[in-house]
């Protein structure tokens, strides 16, 4: 691994865990990190009575950057990853799935995004 992909992979866990300890503080439960499926990789599966947030990070300069990162191909990835933890842990089929973004910023700031892409593409979202 190069030194810059080091770089870039430190600083997605350090985003990573202040955005954790970001939700906690909103009286989020993290439920898993980094989960990896066959259908893709999860930042952060928080649980709020009756949200399961299926939290993607970014680290970028700006928010706007943040928001204009995520894809509608990755977005559908972590949706696929979330059916597959979803599938793994029945207790939450009846919670309300939310696909989440977290941006932080160089101060160190967390912008929460709650539901900032919906599955349908619409209001109906799951």
């Amino acid at each position: 691994m190069t030194a810059e992909r080091q770089r870039r992979e430190q600083r997605g866990r350090d985003a990573e865990a202040k955005a954790a300890t970001f939700l906690r503080s909103q009286g989020y439960t993290i439920l898993a990190e980094r989960l990896r499926t066959p259908s893709g990789e999860i930042d952060l599966i928080a649980y709020c009575d009756p949200v399961l947030a299926l939290v993607e990070v970014k680290a970028r300069a700006s928010v706007g950057r943040g928001l204009y990162s995520l894809s509608a191909r990755q977005a559908s990835r972590i949706a696929a990853a979330g059916s597959y933890f979803l599938a793994e842990h029945p207790q939450y089929a009846e919670a309300l799935v939310s696909l989440d973004l977290i941006v932080i910023t160089p101060d160190g700031s967390p912008q929460h995004f709650p539901n900032a892409w919906q599955q349908d593409g619409d209001d109906a979202g799951w």
